[in-house]
C-alpha cells in the first residue's frame, strides 16, 4: 500500500494540479503587464480625469454641488477619493495612483469570485480556474476606452455577488454560504448600485432567477441583498446630509435636459448585432447542453444590464459595458461547462471551432471599446512650449476636449463646468420644441441656454484663462456663441496657435495681459 501511494503514479495529479496553478498564476501576471502599456493607448479618459480634478478641488475646499457642478452622484467622487488623497500624501500622480487603484479594484474582485467560487464547489470549478486570465483579461484589456469608468469598477467587484447568487439558486450537497461570506460579497456588490440606482435591476434579476430555481421566496431576503438595502439607505442618508444640493438643485437640471437626449438608432445599430450573437453563441457553443445554474445568473445579470443601457440610450461604450462583459464571462463559463461524457470526447476539431468562434465574438464585441481620443504627443507639447502650466477654459459639450488635456498641460480649469453640455444641450431642445410647435417648451429651454451663456462670458472675463480650447465639432454652440457680441470682443484678446481635426487652441495675446 505504501508503495503505491509513493508511486510517481499516484503523485501525478497533485503534481499537475500545482502545475495548472503554477500556470494560471503565470498567465494572470502576463495579462496584467500587458494590461498596463495597453491601457497606456487611452491614458487616463477623459471622465476619470475630470473626475480626479474634481476631487483635488474638494481637497483644496472646494464646494461640490455649490463651487463645482457635477452630473454624477457624490459616490463617484467619494470611489476616487482615496486614490486621489494618496497621491497627493505621497507625492505621485493622481493619474497613476487611479489606474494602479483600478488594478487593485479588479484584482479583489476577481478573487473574492474565485474565493466564491471554490467553497459554492460548482461543477465548472474543475477548469474554472485555469480560465481565470481570460476572466482578468476581461476586466483590464477589453475595458479599453472604458477602463477606470465608474461602470467598469462596479462591475469587477459585482461578480462576487454574482458568485453568491449561483451558489444560492442551487447549493451543492446543501452547502450554504456562511454569514461573513455573505456580507462581504452583498457589501462588494452594493457598489454597482451606489454607481447608478437603475443598476439595481442587474441585482434584482439573477435573485429572482435564485428564488424560481430554489422555489423560495425567502432567497430574496438573503444577508447579502439585507447588506445591501442597508448601504443603499445609508448612502441616501448620507447624500442628503452632505450634499442636499444634488437633489433640490442638480437632479432636477439632469431630468429637464441631460437626460432627455437619446441617441437611440446609434445604441441599437452599434451594440444590438453583437450582443444578440453573443446570446445565440451561448448555444451555439454548447448544443443540446442546458445551461447550468452559474452561467443561467451571468446571463439574466448580463440581459438586466441592457436596461440601465437602452434608458440611457447615450451610445458611450462604458455604458455597455456591464452588459457585454457579463455575457463574455458567461461565454467563459459556458466553454468550462461540463458534458455527458459522449458530448466531451467529440475530438478536438470541435473545441477549435468553438474557441475561434468565442475569440471572433469577444473581437467583434471590443470594437466600441477601442477608440481614442488621446491627442498625439507632438500636439501636447507645441501646446506646452506656447504656454506652461496655463489656465484653461472650453468652448464645447464634449469632455475629452478639456479633459485630460488641461492636465497633460500642467494646467488649471477655471470653470465649474466640465465642458459646455448644458447649455448645448438646452440650445439643441429649444430648437427641438420650436421645430414641433412646442413655444412654451422652447422658450423654457431658450432661457436655460442664454442663462448659460451669460454666465460662461462673465466667467470668461473674470478668469481670463491663458488658453481656450475650441471644439470645433460643435459648430450650432459655436455658431450661437458668435452672435453674442461680449463674446466676440473677449476672444479678440485671442490668437490661434494650434489646431488639429477635432480642437482648436486659443492663447490670450500678451499685449492683452498687459494691459489689463
Amino acid at each position: 500500500m505504501t508503495a503505491v501511494l509513493d508511486s510517481p503514479t499516484a503523485d501525478a495529479p497533485i503534481s499537475d494540479a500545482r502545475n495548472t496553478r503554477t500556470w494560471t498564476v503565470v498567465f494572470c501576471l502576463l495579462v496584467l503587464a500587458a494590461a498596463v502599456p495597453w491601457q497606456m493607448r487611452w491614458g487616463v479618459i477623459s471622465d476619470t480625469s475630470w473626475v480626479i480634478t474634481v476631487c483635488e478641488r474638494m481637497l483644496a475646499g472646494s464646494r461640490l454641488y455649490v463651487d463645482i457642478f457635477e452630473v454624477n452622484p457624490p459616490f463617484t467622487l467619494w470611489m476616487f477619493m482615496p486614490a486621489v488623497a494618496l497621491a497627493h500624501k505621497i507625492g505621485i500622480s493622481p493619474e497613476i495612483a487611479v489606474h494602479a487603484y483600478s488594478y487593485a479594484i479588479c484584482l479583489a474582485g476577481l478573487g473574492l469570485a474565485a474565493w466564491i467560487a471554490r467553497r459554492a464547489g460548482f461543477v465548472e470549478n474543475r477548469i474554472l480556474f485555469s480560465l481565470l486570465p481570460l476572466f482578468l483579461a476581461v476586466l483590464v484589456i477589453f475595458p479599453g476606452n472604458a477602463f477606470s469608468e465608474r461602470e467598469h469598477l462596479g462591475i469587477a467587484l459585482f461578480l462576487p455577488l454574482l458568485m453568491l447568487t449561483a451558489w444560492r439558486a442551487a447549493p451543492i450537497d446543501d452547502r450554504m454560504p456562511s454569514l461573513p461570506v455573505a456580507l462581504l460579497a452583498g457589501l462588494s456588490g452594493s457598489i454597482l448600485v451606489l454607481v447608478k440606482p437603475y443598476y439595481a435591476l442587474v441585482v434584482l434579476v439573477p435573485a429572482l432567477y435564485a428564488a424560481w430555481n430554489r422555489r423560495s421566496i425567502r432567497t430574496l431576503f438573503a444577508v447579502e441583498y439585507c447588506m445591501i438595502g442597508l448601504v443603499c439607505v445609508a448612502y441616501i442618508v448620507a447624500v442628503q446630509y452632505f450634499h442636499p444640493e444634488f437633489l433640490s438643485v442638480i437632479y432636477p437640471v439632469l431630468a429637464d435636459t441631460y437626460m432627455r437626449i437619446q441617441n437611440m438608432e446609434a445604441l441599437l445599430t452599434t451594440y444590438g448585432p453583437i450582443y444578440l450573437i453573443a446570446l445565440l453563441a451561448l448555444r451555439f457553443l454548447r448544443p443540446g447542453l442546458p445551461l447550468s445554474p452559474l452561467i443561467t445568473v451571468f446571463t439574466v445579470a448580463s440581459l438586466a444590464a441592457t436596461v440601465p443601457l437602452i434608458y440611457q440610450a447615450k451610445g458611450w461604450a462604458y455604458h455597455a459595458f456591464p452588459a457585454f462583459s457579463l455575457i463574455l464571462a458567461a461565454l467563459l463559463l459556458r466553454m468550462a461547462q461540463a458534458g455527458p461524457s459522449t458530448y466531451e470526447s467529440r475530438g478536438t476539431a470541435m473545441d477549435l471551432r468553438r474557441k475561434m468562434l468565442l475569440a471572433a465574438i469577444i473581437a467583434a464585441a471590443a470594437i466600441p471599446f477601442m477608440q481614442t481620443q488621446k491627442l498625439t504627443a507632438e500636439f501636447v507639447a507645441k501646446l506646452k512650449a506656447a504656454a506652461p502650466q496655463p489656465t484653461v477654459a472650453l468652448v464645447g459639450a464634449d469632455i475629452s476636449g478639456g479633459h485630460p488635456l488641461t492636465r497633460m498641460l500642467g494646467g488649471t480649469w477655471i470653470s465649474r463646468h466640465c465642458n459646455d453640455w448644458l447649455g448645448e444641450q438646452a440650445l439643441y431642445l429649444s430648437g427641438i420644441a420650436s421645430r414641433d410647435g412646442d413655444q412654451e417648451a422652447a422658450s423654457h429651454y431658450r432661457q436655460i441656454a442664454d442663462r448659460y451663456i451669460e454666465s460662461k462670458i462673465a466667467e470668461l472675463d473674470n478668469q481670463k484663462p491663458a488658453m481656450i480650447i475650441v471644439e470645433k465639432i460643435d459648430r450650432d454652440w459655436n455658431a450661437e456663441l458668435a452672435r453674442w457680441q461680449d463674446y466676440v470682443s473677449f476672444l479678440r484678446g485671442y490668437q490661434q496657435i494650434a489646431e488639429n481635426d477635432e480642437l482648436q487652441v486659443l492663447l490670450r495675446n500678451a499685449g492683452t495681459a498687459q494691459a489689463e
